[in-house]
C-alpha cells in the first residue's frame, strides 16, 4: 500500500475498464476485480491467494489473479493458486526462481526474469563503461538475493570481478545498513550494483550519504535495479531523516582525518540530488503507438487525489478521500493503513495531469499489460473456441499457446514456463540529480542501443558529464604490511646468506592489491641479505670442513694403520698400541665429523652432530687420558709394591667415562629433544620468515662442554705430574702439547659461539682437524723418530735418568733399569694370560 503499488493497480484499472469499453474483447462478458493489499509480504500475499481461491466474489473465488508485485510474496501466493488452478500473473516478480514451471505451475510474468536484467546491466558496464570490477548489494528476499545471483553469474560469465557483496535483511535496519556500508567503502570498487527491495534500499542510501559514499562528487557509481530505480517514492520513504552527517575520511598515505558535513535527507528534493550519477535499469520503456494512447489516457483520468493534500494524508473532518471502490465495496484509495479503527485512515489516490501529477511507474504498463494478456487469452475460449467457462486450465494453456499481440510494452508472447521473452528487455536509465532519463533500451539480440543525441559523453556521473568524471574501476587502499608478501630464498648462497625480497601482493590478474604509501610498512623495503641457519656446502666454511676434515680423517687413519704394522716393535709395545690405535681412529673421526655440520639442518643431523662430536672426542681424549693414567699407576708407585693395572682395569674407567657422556647425551634426547625445528624470526619489524635450525638445549651443551674441560683439566694435571717419566712409556710432554692445543682452539671456538654464532662453523672447520692432525703427529711422530734412530734418540733421553715419576729424585733408576722393569712386567702378564688360557 504505497505510492508504486497503487501507480500499478491504476494500470491494472485503465486496462480492465478498457477492455470493458472495447466491443472487440469479450464483448458479452463483463469483467470485475477485488483488490487485496500484499503488503509486499509473503504471509499477507498467502492470506490474498487464500481468500482469492475462496472468498472473493461472493465465494466463488478468483477466475485469474493480478500480482503480487515482488518475487517473494508471488512465490508464496503461488503455493494456494497453483494448487488450485488458479491462473496468476505478476507485473513485476522478476526472481528467475519464477521459471520453475513444475514449482510455480499456473504463473506467468509480463516482466522480463532477472536473469535478463543482470545481463542487461554487467554488459552495460563491461561493454560501455569498461569497468571489470564492481561491488554487489543485495537482500535475503528471493527478488533480490536471485537476481543479485544472476547478475554476479552474467558479470562473470563476460570476465568481470566481484570484489565485494554484502547482504542486507529483508526489511532493512539502521545497524545492518551502516555495517554494510561501511564493508562496502572500505573495498576496492567504485561501482555498486544494488538490487533489493525498497524499505533496505532506502535505508542503505541513508546509510551510504552519512558515510560520504553516495551524492554529488562521492566519486561512486550506483546502478540500482528495477525495484529501486521504477519506485523511488517508496525508497526515499525510508531514507529521508533530518540532520547533518560528519563524514571523517582518511588522508591517502598519512595518519590524519579530515571532516566534511553533509546534510541530512530532510526531504525528496534532498533524496533526489543524492541519487545524481546513477544508473537505473527498469523493465523495457516502451515506446509506439499503444504507449501514446496509453499516456493520452492516463492523463484523462479523474483525479484520484481528494482533498486531504499530497498522498499519502491523513483524512480529517474538514477535507475527503476519493470513494473509488472494488466490486467488494472496498475503497481503493482511502485505506486503513495501520489496521487500527481507533486512527484516521490515509488518503493515496494523486493526479493524472497537471503541474503536480504522479507520473506513471514503468510497472503500471506491465500492469495494464498483464490484465489484457489474460483477457485475450479469455476471449480466444470464448468467441474462437466455443467455451462456456473461464476454467483455469484452459486459461493457461491458451496463454501458453496463443499468437503474440502487441501490448504497451511491445510484443507479448509466453514460454512453456510462464516467462516472457520476445518484445523483453531494460531500459537503461541515467541520474542527473533531478530525475532518471533514459540512455537507450538493451535486449539480447542488440545490447544497448542508445537514445538520440545519447552516448557515453552525455552520462552524468556524480562529479561531472562525460568518461573524464568516470569513478575509478578500483581503488586500491593503502598498502598495510599485511598486503606485502616476503619471499625469503630457500637455497643459501656460498657466501651464506639468503635474500628476502618484498612486492605488493597481487590479484588474480596480476594487479597490485594495494597502492603503495610513505608511512612505515605501506610499501616494500629493499631486498635483505640474511645471514643462512646453516652452512651451505659451497660456502668458505663448508669448503674448508671438508677438505680439513677429509685431510684430517686421512692423516689421522695413516697414523693409525702405522701403529697397527708396528705393534710388535718394542717402542709401541710400550706405548700401549690399543690405546694408540684408538685415540687414532677416534681422531679421524672426530676431525671429518664437521662435515656433518655442513648442509641444511635436518633431524637426522640434529641428532647425529652432537653423539659423533661428543662420543668420539670422548674415545680420542679418553685414550690419552687413560694411557698417562696407567704410567701414572706404575711410575708414580714409590714404594715399588706390587701395581697390576690391566687393559681391562682401563677399560673399566674408559667406559665410566664414556658413560658420563652418553647418559648426558640421552638426557639431552629424551628431554629436550635432538630435532630439527621451525623457528619464526622477525624481519624490518613488519614481517616474519621461518628457519628450520636444531632446538637448543643450553643445559645439555653446557653440560657436555663442561665435561670436556674437566677432562681436558684432568689429562694436563696427569701430564704434569707424569712429567719425568721417560717419553717411551708416556710421551707427557707431547701430550701436554697436544691437550694444550685442544684447549687453546676450544677457548678460541667458545668465544667465537658467544660472540658470533654464524663463524663458529668456520673456526671449528679449522680448529678441529687442525687439532686431530697435531696431536696425532705430536704423539706418532717422536716414535717414529724413535724407530729410525733407535741409538741416537737413546742418547738425548740420558738427562732423566735419576729421576721419579713424582718429580723427586730418591730412586735412582736409570731408563735402562725402568725399562727392563716395565717388559719383564709385561712378559709376566702375557705369561699369566698363557696360562689362564691353558686352565
Amino acid at each position: 500500500y504505497d505510492a508504486g503499488g497503487h501507480n500499478r493497480l491504476v494500470g491494472s484499472l485503465m486496462a480492465l475498464n478498457a477492455i470493458n469499453a472495447d466491443p472487440d474483447i469479450l464483448p458479452n462478458t463483463k469483467l470485475v476485480f477485488e483488490y487485496i493489499d500484499s503488503k509486499r509480504e509473503a504471509g499477507s500475499s498467502v492470506q490474498g491467494a487464500l481468500a482469492h481461491v475462496t472468498d472473493s466474489f461472493a465465494g466463488t473465488g478468483a477466475d485469474v489473479v493480478v500480482g503480487p508485485a515482488s518475487s517473494g510474496p508471488s512465490m508464496a501466493a503461488q503455493r494456494l493458486l497453483g494448487a488450485n488452478g488458479i491462473p496468476q500473473m505478476s507485473y513485476s516478480a522478476s526472481s528467475p526462481d519464477l521459471s520453475d514451471a513444475a514449482e510455480y505451475p499456473t504463473f506467468f510474468r509480463t516482466v522480463a526474469s532477472d536473469a535478463f536484467q543482470g545481463k542487461a546491466v554487467a554488459n552495460f558496464l563491461k561493454d560501455d563503461l569498461e569497468y571489470t570490477n564492481v561491488c554487489v548489494v543485495t537482500s535475503v528476499d528471493s527478488y533480490s538475493a536471485k537476481g543479485a545471483a544472476a547478475f554476479i553469474d552474467a558479470a562473470g560469465d563476460i570476465g568481470m570481478t566481484i570484489v565485494k557483496t554484502v547482504e542486507l535483511s529483508e526489511d532493512g535496519t539502521t545497524e545492518g545498513s551502516e555495517d554494510a556500508v561501511a564493508l562496502i567503502a572500505d573495498s576496492q570498487c567504485r561501482v555498486v550494483f544494488m538490487m533489493t527491495q525498497a524499505a533496505p534500499a532506502g535505508m542503505f542510501i541513508r546509510s551510504a550519504a552519512k558515510a560520504g559514499i553516495m551524492g554529488p562528487d562521492s566519486g561512486w557509481l550506483w546502478v540500482l535495479a528495477d525495484a529501486i530505480a521504477g519506485s523511488l517514492p517508496s525508497v526515499a520513504a525510508t531514507a529521508i531523516m533530518d540532520g547533518n552527517y560528519t563524514v571523517t575520511t582518511m588522508v591517502k598515505g598519512e595518519a590524519e582525518t579530515s571532516s566534511v558535513i553533509v546534510p541530512g535527507i530532510e526531504d525528496g528534493d534532498a533524496f533526489t540530488a543524492l541519487l545524481i550519477g546513477s544508473i537505473g535499469s527498469i523493465p523495457l520503456a516502451p515506446s509506439g503507438a499503444d504507449y501514446d494512447q496509453f499516456l493520452v489516457d492516463y492523463e484523462a483520468q479523474a483525479s484520484t487525489a481528494g482533498t486531504c493534500g499530497a498522498a499519502p494524508a491523513e483524512l480529517t473532518d474538514d477535507c475527503a478521500c476519493d470513494q473509488t471502490k472494488d466490486s467488494a465495496g472496498n475503497l481503493l484509495f482511502q485505506r486503513d493503513h495501520d489496521e487500527d479503527p481507533a486512527t484516521p485512515d490515509m488518503c493515496a489516490g494523486f493526479n493524472y495531469a497537471g503541474e503536480d501529477a504522479f507520473a506513471p511507474n514503468s510497472y503500471a504498463y506491465y500492469a495494464y499489460d498483464a490484465v489484457y494478456a489474460f483477457a485475450r487469452a479469455a476471449h480466444e475460449l470464448v468467441e474462437t473456441d466455443g467455451k462456456t467457462s473461464f476454467e483455469g486450465s484452459n486459461i493457461i494453456d491458451k496463454l501458453k499457446s496463443m499468437d503474440g499481440f502487441q501490448g504497451v510494452t511491445g510484443m507479448i508472447e509466453f514460454e512453456t514456463n510462464g516467462d516472457r521473452e520476445v518484445g523483453t528487455g531494460f531500459t537503461i536509465q541515467n541520474h542527473d540529480g533531478t530525475g532518471f532519463n533514459d540512455l537507450g533500451n538493451w535486449d539480447k539480440s542488440t545490447g544497448l542501443t542508445y537514445g538520440d543525441e545519447v552516448s557515453v559523453e552525455t552520462i552524468v556521473f556524480s562529479s561531472g558529464v562525460g568518461s573524464d568524471f568516470k569513478p575509478a574501476n578500483k581503488v586500491l587502499k593503502m598498502c598495510t604490511p599485511d598486503d606485502i608478501d616476503v619471499v625469503v630464498e630457500e637455497e643459501c648462497s656460498s657466501s651464506s646468506k639468503r635474500i628476502a625480497s618484498f612486492a605488493v601482493k597481487v590479484d588474480v590478474d596480476g594487479e597490485p592489491i594495494c597502492e603503495e604509501g610513505n608511512a612505515p610498512g605501506q610499501s616494500p623495503p629493499a631486498d635483505v641479505e640474511l645471514d643462512c641457519e646453516y652452512s651451505p656446502a659451497d660456502s668458505a666454511a663448508g669448503f674448508l670442513a671438508y677438505i680439513l676434515g677429509i685431510v684430517g680423517f686421512g692423516l689421522c687413519i695413516v697414523w693409525m694403520l702405522w701403529v697397527a704394522m708396528n705393534m710388535n716393535n718394542k717402542v709401541i709395545k710400550v706405548a700401549q698400541p690399543v690405546f694408540c690405535i684408538s685415540f687414532a681412529f677416534a681422531a679421524a673421526v672426530v676431525s671429518v665429523s664437521n662435515i656433518f655440520f655442513v648442509g641444511k639442518n635436518t633431524s637426522g643431523m640434529c641428532f647425529l652432530r652432537p653423539w659423533i662430536f661428543n662420543i668420539f672426542f670422548d674415545i680420542m681424549f679418553g685414550s690419552l687420558f687413560l694411557k698417562t693414567f696407567r704410567v701414572y699407576k706404575i711410575f708414580g708407585n714409590k714404594s715399588l709394591s706390587k701395581v697390576k693395572v690391566s687393559s681391562f682395569d682401563v677399560f673399566k674407567t674408559y667406559f665410566v667415562v664414556l658413560l658420563v657422556d652418553v647418559a648426558l647425551l640421552a638426557g639431552w634426547v629424551g628431554m629436550e629433544g635432538m630435532e630439527a625445528v621451525t623457528n619464526t624470526n622477525v624481519l624490518e619489524s613488519y614481517w616474519t620468515y621461518e628457519t628450520v635450525e636444531c632446538n637448543s638445549a643450553e643445559m645439555f651443551e653446557f653440560a657436555t662442554t663442561f665435561f670436556k674441560i674437566l677432562m681436558v683439566l684432568a689429562g694436563v694435571y696427569l701430564s704434569w705430574i707424569t712429567r719425568n717419566v721417560p717419553d717411551k712409556f708416556a710421551e707427557s710432554k707431547w701430550i701436554a702439547l697436544s691437550i694444550y692445543q685442544v684447549f687453546i682452539l676450544g677457548v678460541v671456538g667458545l668465544l667465537v659461539k658467544m660472540s658470533s654464532p654464524k663463524s663458529l662453523l668456520l673456526v671449528q672447520g679449522i680448529a678441529v682437524p687442525v687439532a686431530c692432525i697435531a696431536t696425532c703427529t705430536c704423539i706418532f711422530a717422536p716414535k717414529l723418530m724413535m724407530i729410525k734412530n733407535p741409538e741416537a734418540y737413546e742418547d738425548n733421553l740420558k738427562t732423566s735418568q735419576n729421576t721419579s715419576a713424582g718429580g723427586g729424585s730418591g730412586s735412582g733408576r736409570s731408563e735402562q733399569e725402568y725399562e727392563e722393569l716395565l717388559a719383564k712386567i709385561q712378559d709376566l702378564e702375557e705369561e699369566n694370560a698363557k696360562l689362564k688360557d691353558g686352565q
